[in-house]
């Protein structure tokens, strides 16, 4: 979200808790429909939502009436159908790799605040855990949940927990911290962000 020049605010525990609320009466069927095409047709279908699109190259970014981002996937640029919402929520970053572990603490520090945030409003998630957990879950998908393998070497997704949204036709929401690349090893400056994500579900494997 935000431009190449201008990166994402941070939202506060309490501004998630506002948009999650905004979220509750969303038609989830018609999200992952997907949109018309860019002119009056989006605007009236953001418009449904309280949505207000931004920019529609490849994806579809909107502000949502509290004045959140989000931003709407499909796959490979396509309008429909819709594989997942997700919505900037937090972010940290060093100069100095030396500092890598300080944004993991960081990170450490701020999960629970914005984890309990999300539960506040959608109850207890279905799972919560760490990025080293025996039991990490693999049906979220490949974007959100990477293999082993790679998880344990990136130490990414650092943290994440999942919801079951009772949403007719179903929906999981899931609050993700990943590191990006070289955080966890210190080959690169450190810097970690945490997105809120819905997908459909269940998740067919040709939305994955």
């Amino acid at each position: 979200m935000g431009t190449p020049f201008e990166p994402p605010v941070d939202r506060t525990p309490q501004e998630l808790v506002t948009e999650l609320r905004g979220l509750a009466d969303v038609h989830w069927e018609t999200v992952w429909n997907g949109p018309p095409l860019p002119g009056q047709g989006l605007d009236e279908w953001c418009a449904q939502f309280g949505w207000t699109p931004t920019q529609f190259e490849y994806v579809l970014n909107v502000v949502t009436r509290t004045g959140g981002e989000m931003t709407l996937d499909a796959v490979g640029g396509s309008w429909a159908p819709v594989e997942s919402l997700s919505y900037w929520v937090w972010g940290e970053s060093t100069v100095d790799p030396e500092d890598n572990h300080l944004v993991l603490a960081e990170a450490d520090r701020v999960w629970p605040l914005y984890r309990d945030a999300v539960s506040s409003v959608l109850g207890a998630p279905a799972w919560d855990g760490a990025w080293d957990s025996d039991a990490f879950p693999a049906e979220l998908g490949a974007f959100a949940v990477p293999r082993a393998e790679a998880r344990l070497k990136q130490k990414r997704p650092y943290r994440i927990a999942y919801w079951e949204l009772a949403a007719p036709g179903g929906a999981l929401a899931s609050l993700t911290i990943a590191p990006g690349t070289g955080t966890a090893d210190g080959s690169r400056r450190g810097v970690v962000n945490m997105t809120l994500r819905v997908y459909p579900r269940p998740l067919e494997a040709g939305r994955r």
